[in-house]
């Protein structure tokens, strides 16, 4: 054992004793960020993760020389990431090799049209006045449009409200209006284009926030410009490294990770959380709880019952997904490192998965290609392909037969890749991993499988109006992730780790 500065052997174990004792529940990427700043500040910190992998829906699968991102496929809002790591005293570009992706995605059409979402101005313009006269001038008042929205949103929902009197929440509704908060974002970008193409490139975004394109918020105007201002980056390693990044920075700061540790309730006595007792049965005290498990689980699963669990099962949900992962021993040229194939039956496939909720017959589909940017993502001139189809979210007391379910995703997937002269495909497929809404619900205990968090990211439920992420009754316990605010995804996730460790410090200030 090291001898400490004092020469006091014991020294290190007394301080130890002595911290407050953290403990986080789930090591998604807004857990092991969250676990990373408060040990940075003095906490001790345990981290009890269910799976026997960290890093939650940011983790990865690795096959026979070929890796798979299991939820997020590529790196935006890099300015959160780099404030993240920059408050844990580290430079995001020195802990990681980033590359750029650009261009960012291919979107093909039925028709055999597509377009390619580039950082060359001039091409874009080829592009857009090919298939629409006069588009590519509205695409350039768009993307002004698009700025202002992004600027004026992200000071909205970058910091925490402590009080419901906050003077600058009056500014909000004004906001709301001025940027067309309440239309829909179809029929806003409707005024810009008229062809369906067009509609379809700038509005296809929600789909990966697990929103309808034909009823989420216009405001969501700014995710084209975001993608192309702030660029989009995929990490060598694939987006697991960011996790496993910050996983190594945490435990640098004395963040010890229990994995396979599932915990089975959260223990209260009176207006505190006292700490947590695992499914094996052992309890383990703590001063202080963040749950970064999904917000509708922890109130459901792991507190008293109460309104409030009641209240968030009233909430909207948002889609799910079924998602496929083949290792595949050749690469396609058809294939960018991000393409989505849009179905000729766009708009009813949207009303089959958001209003139905059910299983589209002809729906869009994403493909990942990773080995576009990082080689070490399959062997030599193979390719680990992961393909996305959205569904409806899973529903109380109904039956789902998932052969079936899955088998009918997998050959509208055929079907397309063979219309791009990519028939071959499945005799080159060497494996197959497939989740399913169940799986997701399962593996990562989110409510109802919703694939891109359970909670939907629509109007009311975004920013300060996401639920709290700190609980009203036991005033030690707290939430991080994609569930409580500001907002679901990746870099709003990261972002909450950094909300809630100030709500903590305003709480609790320096525990040394």
């Amino acid at each position: 054992m090291p001898i400490p500065a004092d020469g006091n052997p014991f020294s290190n174990i007394f301080s130890d004793m002595a911290k407050k004792h953290a403990i986080v529940i789930g090591s998604g990427i807004g857990g092991i960020t969250t676990a990373a700043n408060l040990a940075k500040r003095g906490y001790k910190v345990t981290i009890f993760e269910k799976n026997a992998f960290p890093g939650g829906r940011c983790g990865c699968y690795e096959k026979d020389g070929h890796r798979f991102d299991i939820g997020a496929t590529f790196l935006m809002m890099p300015g959160i990431y780099e404030e993240a790591f920059a408050l844990l005293g580290k430079d995001m570009f020195e802990e990681m090799e980033l590359f750029r992706v650009d261009p960012i995605y291919k979107v093909k059409f039925s028709n055999q049209k597509q377009l390619v979402f580039s950082s060359d101005m001039a091409f874009m313009q080829k592009q857009f006045e090919e298939l629409e006269k006069g588009s590519f001038d509205r695409f350039l008042k768009l993307m002004s449009r698009g700025f202002h929205i992004y600027d004026r949103s992200m000071a909205m929902i970058n910091r925490n409200y402590f009080s419901p009197f906050d003077i600058s929440l009056l500014k909000y509704p004004f906001l709301l209006f001025k940027y067309k908060a309440f239309h829909d974002h179809y029929k806003y970008i409707s005024r810009y284009f008229r062809s369906e193409e067009l509609r379809a490139f700038f509005t296809f975004q929600n789909l990966y926030l697990g929103q309808n394109p034909y009823s989420s918020s216009g405001m969501y105007t700014f995710l084209p410009f975001m993608e192309l201002s702030d660029g989009v980056y995929f990490p060598k390693g694939g987006m697991h490294k960011v996790a496993e990044t910050l996983l190594s920075i945490a435990e640098a700061y004395g963040v010890r990770l229990e994995l396979k540790s599932p915990v089975l309730r959260i223990d209260v006595e009176g207006k505190r959380a006292t700490g947590v007792t695992l499914k094996d049965g052992s309890f383990h005290p703590a001063d202080l709880i963040v749950a970064n498990a999904d917000l509708p689980y922890v109130y459901r699963e792991l507190l008293p019952p109460g309104r409030k669990s009641k209240g968030l099962e009233r909430k909207k949900y948002s889609c799910a997904a079924i998602v496929f992962h083949w290792g595949v021993d050749k690469v396609y040229p058809q294939l960018g490192q991000h393409t989505v194939f849009v179905s000729d039956k766009h708009r009813e496939s949207c009303k089959t998965i958001f209003k139905d909720n059910g299983f589209a017959e002809d729906p869009s589909i994403y493909i990942h290609s990773p080995v576009r940017s990082d080689l070490s993502a399959a062997p030599v001139k193979q390719d680990s392909i992961t393909a996305i189809v959205h569904t409806g979210n899973l529903e109380e007391n109904r039956e789902y037969d998932w052969k079936e379910i899955t088998d009918h995703a997998r050959s509208a997937i055929l079907r397309r890749f063979a219309e791009e002269g990519m028939d071959d495909f499945e005799k080159h497929i060497k494996f197959e991993i497939c989740y399913t809404p169940d799986s997701w619900k399962k593996t990562f205990n989110l409510s109802r499988g919703g694939t891109f968090g359970s909670l939907a990211h629509n109007l009311l439920q975004m920013g300060f109006m996401r639920p709290a992420n700190y609980h009203r009754k036991y005033r030690n316990l707290y939430f991080s992730g994609g569930s409580t605010q500001p907002g679901s995804g990746m870099p709003l996730s990261i972002l909450s780790a950094k909300l809630v460790t100030e709500r903590i410090d305003r709480t609790y200030g320096n525990p040394n």
